[in-house]
């Protein structure tokens, strides 16, 4: 695969609104979208915070809707690409999707999280495999990434299944939300190696969604 050039307007490069498999749907954030992502969160809020700071900010559905909103009009920037995690019955499983992505480069960074009661049944790896065709396929990156607390063995797992290869283990590398020194484990994907990487872990029964 060739090497893909920077871009200049990426506001201009079309993508589709996700990408799905036989049993998940993982699409860009839309107004509405505010009442499942805060009924999926709030029970579990306290849960989520041991890894990710910001479930503190939804205390009410009116900061959630506000979430949904916002990440919609920063997709269409290009931005920001967070997308939802929802089973093909259409219940919100969590979330994941591209940050800050450098369109000089191009590279992105994925991020994802599952709500507790979604766990252990692949979702998360299969969400990120999915993501991995949809920045190869569409966004004309060079690199995909993604980082985790070292100590958050299910995270790195959930990177391992997915087939990103690890990199390094940046020694105490940043303090997290908590106050704490952490070590953080990185996983990347280069676009030369997209052929074999979705020979060995790609998802067979993927579709893209309309924009």
């Amino acid at each position: 695969m060739h090497e893909r050039p920077a871009l200049s307007q990426p506001e201009l490069l079309p993508l589709p609104d996700g990408v799905a498999s036989e049993r998940l749907l993982v699409r860009r954030y839309r107004p509405g979208d505010g009442e499942a992502f805060f009924c999926g969160l709030a029970p579990h809020r306290d849960e989520l915070m041991r890894w990710l700071p910001w479930p503190q900010n939804h205390q009410q559905l009116a900061d959630s809707e506000s979430y949904a909103v916002r990440l919609h009009a920063q997709f269409a920037l290009r931005e920001g690409l967070a997308m939802g995690i929802w089973s093909t019955d259409g219940q919100f499983l969590g979330g994941s999707g591209f940050h800050a992505p450098d369109w000089k480069t191009p590279k992105a960074a994925i991020g994802y999280f599952l709500l507790p009661t979604a766990r252990g049944r692949g979702y998360a790896t299969e969400a990120v495999r999915l993501l991995v065709h949809y920045a190869f396929d569409h966004m004309a990156l060079n690199r995909v990434w993604a980082t985790c607390d070292a100590d958050n063995a299910a995270s790195a797992n959930v990177l391992r299944r997915a087939g990103l290869p690890e990199e390094g283990r940046l020694r105490a590398e940043t303090r997290d939300h908590h106050g704490r020194l952490r070590d953080t484990l990185m996983f990347g994907l280069g676009s030369r190696d997209y052929p074999a990487w979705r020979e060995g872990h790609g998802v067979g029964s993927l579709r893209y969604l309309d924009t």
